[in-house]
This record gives structure tokens, C-alpha cells and sequence, in this order.
């Protein structure tokens, strides 16, 4: 995921900043490693969760690279170009149909709860004291899936180096991700506005549920 990022705000800055691409990326380039220096120690691989903060990184080096001109507004429209890339499949991914939403919802419950099995052990061990917790499924709801994440290590990079403006924009990519799936993803909290957790429930766009909901949604 983190490559298929890269290649896509590469190419929105050759297409924005097409007389700076060059040194935009050497800047970038020089500016990344420098900046995960400081990132604090989620165990690479071995946590699935991990690629996201590497993910808002990249996001961050380029936003430096450009003198903070790859700001919030232009972070909105690559997310747009980023969602229309991959829209071919949305029609296999649609959990309006039960045949989709069934087998999709066992396996991220199966993958979620191994995540969070992975995390309190290695937090046992002194390990991936910064990573997000997991709560699956916390409503016991039989509707779309849900689940909540506990603390937010981007949150944490973003406040302690100053790039909380961004973070708005950051968390829009979950509503990109719904909108691939045929979905409403219904959030009523997040780290980045104040609270301990973010809530997740994604529910299929035409169920009765996103149609009249009218609460709060972040």
C-alpha cells in the first residue's frame, strides 16, 4: 500500500509542481528517512497496522518537500484520484450483496482479532507500546462490520512535530475506503478531534441504516 501511495503523490506533484518535480523528490527523498527516524517503533512487518504511519510519512515528507504547498486541500483531491484508480473494484467489493459482506466481514473479524492477539503479546513484552488497540465488533452488531481502534500513533507523531492540520484530511481516506465498498463508514469519534479512540462501523450505502441515519459523523 505504501508504494501505491508513493507512486500516486508522485504523480500528482509532476502533474501540480511539474517544474519542481525534480527537486521535489530530492527533497522528499532526503526528508523521509530523516523524518521515520522519529517515528517510534510499531515492529515493521510483523503488524499489519504498521504501514499506515509509514503510509502518513510519505504523505508528511512530501508535504515538507513542497514548502507545506501538498496541504489538506491537495491531500482531498489525491485521495480522490487514489479512490478513482482502484473504482474497477468496487462492483466485487459491494457488501450491499450478502455473498460479499459475509465472507468479508469473517475474515477482517478473523484478521482483526489476530491483530489484537499480536498486540497484547507483544506489549507483554515491552513491544508495540505505541500501536493502535483493537476492540472488534464492540456493539455486537450483526450489521456491516465494526470495530474501534485505541489510540492513534499518527495522532501521536502528528501532535508532538506539528502536523495536526493535516489530520482531518489523513482520516478522510476511511470514507474513501467505504465509498469502494458501497458503504457509509458511521463515525462518531476519532483520536485526531479529541477522543481515546476511533469507532468504525461500516454499514452497506442502501441499508436502512445509512439511508436514515442522521447522528454524527466524522
Amino acid at each position: 500500500m505504501e508504494k501505491f501511495i508513493f507512486r500516486h503523490i508522485k504523480k500528482y506533484v509532476k502533474k501540480h509542481f511539474s517544474l519542481e518535480y525534480k527537486e521535489i523528490c530530492r527533497r522528499q527523498k532526503e526528508i523521509f528517512p530523516k523524518m521515520m527516524a522519529n517515528a517510534p517503533d510499531l515492529g515493521g512487518k510483523d503488524n499489519s497496522l504498521a504501514g499506515n504511519l509509514t503510509m502518513f510519512i510519505i504523505f508528511l515528507s512530501f508535504y515538507e518537500a513542497t514548502d507545506h504547498r501538498l496541504d489538506g486541500n491537495a491531500i482531498d483531491e489525491l485521495l480522490i484520484e487514489v479512490y478513482n484508480s482502484v473504482r474497477f473494484l468496487s462492483p466485487l467489493m459491494n457488501i450491499n450483496h450478502k455473498r460479499i459482506l459475509n465472507p468479508l466481514r469473517k475474515y477482517l473479524y478473523k484478521s482483526y482479532k489476530e491483530y489484537a492477539d499480536n498486540v497484547r503479546k507483544n506489549q507483554a513484552e515491552g513491544k508495540w507500546l505505541d500501536t493502535w488497540g483493537m476492540r472488534v465488533n464492540p456493539n455486537n452488531t450483526d450489521e456491516g462490520f465494526a470495530f474501534t481502534l485505541v489510540g492513534c500513533p499518527l495522532v501521536q507523531y502528528a501532535k508532538k512535530y506539528g502536523y495536526m492540520e493535516v489530520m482531518p484530511h489523513m482520516c478522510k481516506l476511511d470514507h474513501q475506503y467505504a465509498k469502494l465498498m458501497h458503504a457509509k463508514l458511521i463515525r462518531t469519534h476519532t483520536v485526531a478531534t479529541g477522543a481515546d479512540s476511533c469507532d468504525y462501523w461500516y454499514v452497506p450505502d442502501k441499508s436502512e441504516t445509512a439511508i436514515n441515519y442522521t447522528g454524527v459523523i466524522i
